[in-house]
């Protein structure tokens, strides 16, 4: 059997508990995995990808660098751990420019800046092309899980749904971007949400989107419960570039490389997430709620499960 034959999500769930720690602060599986240490957690996250495959029109080693550390601190951030520190490894071919390999690294630096954290070196290896993994850490109190009740409430936090979905699209479409500055800042500069942090404690569970808003919820759904999805983020900028509020809501749902995070609220928390969101200046938009059974809908319609996978 190959993997082309099971697919990304069955292989992570295979692999996922070798080695894993009992008792550990997170099931195998989740966005990241760690220790007990005293009376908190230290969570550790690592991510890779092809340059390549993630380089829109107009990114250049910076970008993508940038992009590198915020994919990891995305994670971390999901299960409330605060990033600290991140390392590089890097696969590069022998006769690659020099400041190109720089400026790599000076976007991964840049990202971890503006998150209070520091790049703390790495590794270099030759490759056939261009590749990194980021790893990253950071402690948590109490670390957030995937988690979700029937009855909880459907929140989305941050403003990047469907703007970078469609950036993407106008990268495959050969678009320009000049017209829509907020779309492209999405895409090219995604900066996960230190004012997550403001929420522990109030929430059920989290889950990074990484993969599109779908396939996140379908995850939500693999818990033991029904999404009712009753509205969506649609920025006037994604309506204007999409033509149209159907297109427009495609890009929400399959646009995927947002680094946001869905979360879970209790009904009684809600009141108090949403003011502790307005005082820490975190973006929150209610999308709908789970209930009892399984699937993902939107306004009763079945949600097609679509989204990023490697296999």
């Amino acid at each position: 059997m190959r993997l082309r034959d099971i697919g990304e999500r069955a292989l992570l769930k295979g692999l996922a508990p070798l080695g894993y720690p009992e008792g550990a602060p997170l099931p195998p599986g989740d966005d990241a995995g760690g220790v007990w240490v005293g009376e908190g957690a230290w969570l550790l996250k690592t991510d890779g990808f092809l340059y390549r495959e993630v380089a829109l029109k107009g990114m250049g080693p910076f970008e993508v660098g940038f992009r590198g550390v915020a994919a990891t601190a995305s994670d971390l951030l999901a299960k409330m751990a605060r990033p600290l520190g991140f390392t590089l490894g890097l696969f590069l071919p022998e006769d690659l420019e020099v400041d190109f390999a720089r400026r790599l690294v000076e976007g991964a630096a840049e990202a971890a800046r503006r998150l209070g954290a520091f790049l703390l070196g790495g590794d270099t290896n030759r490759g056939p092309e261009v590749a990194l993994t980021v790893s990253g850490f950071g402690p948590a109190r109490a670390p957030l899980p995937r988690k979700a009740l029937p009855g909880d409430l459907l929140y989305l936090a941050g403003d990047r749904w469907g703007r970078v979905g469609a950036a993407i699209r106008a990268h495959y479409q050969g678009r320009a971007l000049e017209a829509f500055p907020l779309i492209r800042e999405a895409a090219f500069y995604p900066l996960p949400r230190l004012e997550l942090l403001a929420l522990e404690g109030l929430l059920r569970g989290a889950l990074d989107s990484s993969d599109g808003l779908a396939e996140t919820l379908w995850q939500v759904s693999e818990l033991g419960v029904r999404v009712d999805l009753e509205a969506l983020p649609l920025h006037p900028d994604v309506l204007a570039f999409a033509g149209g509020e159907e297109e427009a809501r495609a890009l929400v749902l399959y646009g995927g490389e947002e680094f946001e995070a869905v979360l879970l609220v209790p009904p009684d928390r809600e009141s108090e997430v949403l003011a502790r969101a307005e005082g820490a200046g975190l973006p929150l938009f209610r999308a709908g709620r789970v209930g009892e059974g399984e699937g993902v809908y939107f306004r009763g319609e079945p949600v097609p499960r679509q989204g990023y996978t490697h296999f």
